[in-house]
């Protein structure tokens, strides 16, 4: 079954450092790729708050991951979004064109329910499996993060009832 892991973007610094919250995505994504070496990689993540650099977030995680030494042959084109729900509509026909079945989705623990919850619902055909990364940030951060993501699924759940409309 043709596998991909799709890492899921995080901000980072206008100079492209990557947050800490990026990174734990790609080290994890990293990690995951070592288990599952045929497996195509799918980095999410364009221009936005969460990135004022001069490159694309999924073009920087990708040099990242680069340089932990998964092979550039193992990427599929980024998808260059701005928010969670795009990363799953963007992603959508990159994985449909790699005739991709099956998705290792890594993203934070404080969002991968999100993620999870979007991508089933764009793309209800493919399997999927939630891989968190674990955020080393204090308690106090994380909880922030938390919040913000409980109000954050009661957008998704409106774009995705926007979505199936639009599909009608």
């Amino acid at each position: 079954m043709k596998t991909a892991i799709v890492v899921l973007g995080a901000p980072n610094e206008p100079d492209g450092r990557l947050s800490v919250i990026a990174k734990a995505r790609c080290d994890k994504a990293y990690a995951v790729f070592r288990d599952h070496q045929h497996a195509s990689l799918l980095c999410t993540g364009g221009f936005g708050s969460f990135n004022k650099s001069a490159y694309p977030h999924g073009e920087l995680t990708k040099r990242y991951l680069v340089k932990q030494g998964i092979p550039v042959s193992r990427f599929l084109a980024h998808a260059p979004s701005r928010f969670t729900f795009e990363d799953a509509t963007l992603a959508q026909p990159i994985l449909d064109r790699a005739e991709i079945k099956k998705v290792l989705l890594v993203s934070s623990e404080f969002h991968i329910e999100r993620v999870h919850y979007v991508f089933r619902h764009i793309m209800p055909l493919m399997e999927f499996e939630c891989v968190p990364a674990v955020t080393p940030l204090p308690a106090e951060e994380l909880a922030l993060l938390r919040a913000h993501e409980q109000q954050a699924m009661l957008r998704e759940e409106q774009n995705i009832l926007s979505y199936k409309k639009a599909a009608l």
